[in-house]
């Protein structure tokens, strides 16, 4: 009998032991005590809180929150491997979360990666919270993706390589190869950051709350062309002026000779005086976001900028 249960013994050892693997993702509590957990700048009011509240509170050095388990643990530490040289190249961080939830209108999981980052601690180790997140909800009746951006990372992804990169990776997020998919989504990353911010984002900054302007910029062409036009009308009024001025024949038709009186007159040069002052060409203001129909970004419940493309169902 002892031998029959060493045998099953080692039989369901080897069973367990050939087992895929699924990754576990650790959350925490929320409370008052510590802010509920939020330790960035922003302000939790009666109209964020629940947000808060229902945002699961993560240790952000993970990197990887696979909540469906649609990762093996080997295939979580390929990726994050691949995270770090992302975060070493970079300077901003990256995230990969992975829910599972109902949703009625897409707007529903931009807010929960807007509320998963800026109320967990990414980013917060470089300027303005600077970051990209990689959101796969795997809801079975409509699943969705999308790349969301934060701080300066919206600089250097745009929406036209944001939308290229979920292009590429769409058949294998779709079929469930995700260990590919993200893998190239996370090469292609790079690959546009070591190829600088793309020329639509040149004229754009990113405030301290992590939204996009333009700072003003005088349009020197068009003063030098109202200055032009308003120099040529005065020269052509002063021209015609002239033109109605009777013309005298000698200089002595020009005096009152009554009244002339002429005597000598010497100058003498005492002193002189001169002032100065610099004219700054700083504005003085950020300008304003989204640049005046340009680029803009969205703003989450934690009241912080972000931006994202067009996300994908599939």
């Amino acid at each position: 009998m002892k031998k029959i249960f060493k045998i099953l013994l080692v039989i369901f050892l080897f069973t367990i032991g050939t087992i895929t693997c699924n990754a576990s993702t650790k959350t925490y509590d929320r409370n008052e005590l510590d802010n509920y957990g939020v330790r960035k700048k922003w302000e939790i009011t009666s109209k964020n809180k629940s947000n808060v509240l229902k945002t699961p509170a993560v240790d952000a050095s993970e990197k990887i929150y696979d909540y469906d388990n649609i990762l093996t643990d080997e295939e979580e530490n390929i990726l994050k491997e691949k995270i770090d040289e992302f975060i070493s190249i970079t300077s901003m961080d990256m995230v990969i979360v992975v829910p599972s939830f109902y949703y009625s209108n897409d707007s529903e999981n931009e807010e929960y990666a807007a509320d998963f980052y800026d109320y967990n601690d990414f980013g917060m180790e470089f300027e303005k919270n600077s970051g990209v997140l990689f959101l796969r909800n795997n809801n079975k009746l409509d699943p969705y993706f999308n790349i969301y951006t934060f701080g300066n990372a919206q600089l250097y992804f745009d929406f036209t390589r944001l939308e290229e990169i979920l292009d590429s990776i769409y058949n294998d997020i779709k079929s469930g190869n995700y260990l590919k998919g993200l893998s190239r989504y996370i090469d292609m990353m790079i690959d546009d950051y070591n190829s600088g911010i793309p020329s639509t984002m040149q004229n754009y900054k990113v405030n301290e709350k992590g939204f996009l302007y333009q700072p003003y910029q005088v349009p020197w062409i068009m003063v030098f062309l109202i200055a032009a036009i308003i120099t040529t009308i005065i020269i052509i009024i002063l021209i015609e002026k002239n033109k109605m001025v009777m013309k005298a024949s000698e200089a002595t038709e020009y005096l009152n000779k009554g009244s002339v009186k002429l005597s000598e007159r010497k100058d003498k040069f005492i002193t002189s005086h001169t002032s100065s002052h610099t004219i700054s060409s700083d504005s003085g203001g950020g300008g304003s976001f989204g640049g005046g129909g340009g680029f803009s970004s969205s703003i989450g419940s934690s009241g912080g900028g972000h931006s994202s493309g067009g996300g994908r169902h599939g």
